[in-house]
């Protein structure tokens, strides 16, 4: 068994948005370990529910059809920002050697080659071989070790989450009337290193957004996990300034259209944005 030092800047917990096959359901939480990787790839999470939050493991990747495997678990975005508990990690030699200490407490066609995350939840053998085996297993008596699912906001920022929130910063801007887009700033994540290695994961996809308005303050919009952009400056002897804007919340996703929409509608001609997050903010010029 190998036992190697997590980067702390990459080997930490994030904020992702799950599909739940099961119930056929999105959701967001916190990443408490990874076990594993490729094929064999799990996250533990705290799944939210009425009665309860419990913790699970949710496979990475929907092997369903193999020659297609989909991912199930998308990152909204680190957690480097609030979270400063550096993760513990162990490796065994092979994909098909167990780690030691867990050899013989799991069947054979349990697979645990690898593990990211918190030292609590490794320590806790009983709790962790219980996740291992498919589990759900509540959080009561862990309380304490659970992040906080508002951990993640940044003091001042408006975060849009449900249809409450859209109606809060369409009342606050007049639903983007008489604005324009100032400026748009995109950050992938990827670069070249001192030493020449290419990163090339796209682990931020944040695109910042500046808007001025004659209705209110200038606006500044965040949106994080982007997965669609399209941009579509004003022709020529056209106007670039908004009449109305549309704002969707749908299966954990944030959509953004630079007019009225009913629907979400990707065949739009002009400037949309899908995420799985967005927070926004009032600012000066």
């Amino acid at each position: 068994m190998t036992t190697y030092k997590c980067n702390k800047e990459s080997e930490k917990g994030m904020y992702v948005r799950v599909f739940d096959k099961k119930s056929n359901n999105y959701f967001k939480s916190e990443v408490y370990a990874i076990i594993n990787s490729g094929w064999y790839g799990k996250q533990l999470v705290v799944v939210p529910s009425d009665d309860d939050y419990y913790l699970k493991f949710f496979d990475y990747l929907d092997k369903s059809d193999p020659k297609t495997p989909k991912v199930l678990i998308n990152v909204v975005k680190s957690n480097d920002c609030y979270c400063d508990i550096e993760w513990m990690c162990q490796r065994s030699n092979s994909v098909d050697e167990n780690l030691d200490e867990f050899a013989e407490l799991l069947s054979e066609d349990i697979r645990f080659f690898e593990y990211r995350g918190y030292a609590w939840i490794y320590n806790n053998k009983p709790l962790l071989v219980r996740l291992l085996n498919g589990d759900k297993v509540s959080i009561k008596g862990y309380e304490n070790k659970i992040i906080d699912f508002n951990a993640y906001k940044i003091k001042d920022w408006n975060y849009i989450e449900d249809q409450k929130d859209v109606d809060f910063i369409l009342e606050q801007t007049f639903s983007f009337h008489d604005t324009v887009l100032k400026e748009l700033n995109y950050t992938s994540g990827s670069f070249v290193d001192d030493r020449n290695f290419m990163h090339c994961t796209d682990s931020i996809r944040q695109i910042t957004v500046r808007l001025d308005s004659q209705m209110c303050r200038p606006i500044e919009m965040v949106f994080e996990g982007v997965t669609a952009l399209n941009l579509r400056p004003c022709s020529d002897n056209h106007s670039s300034n908004l009449t109305d804007a549309s704002l969707f919340v749908h299966n954990a996703s944030i959509w953004f259209f630079d007019k009225l929409l009913d629907n979400i509608d990707k065949s739009y001609k002009g400037t949309w944005v899908e995420s799985y997050g967005l927070r926004w903010r009032f600012c000066d010029k």
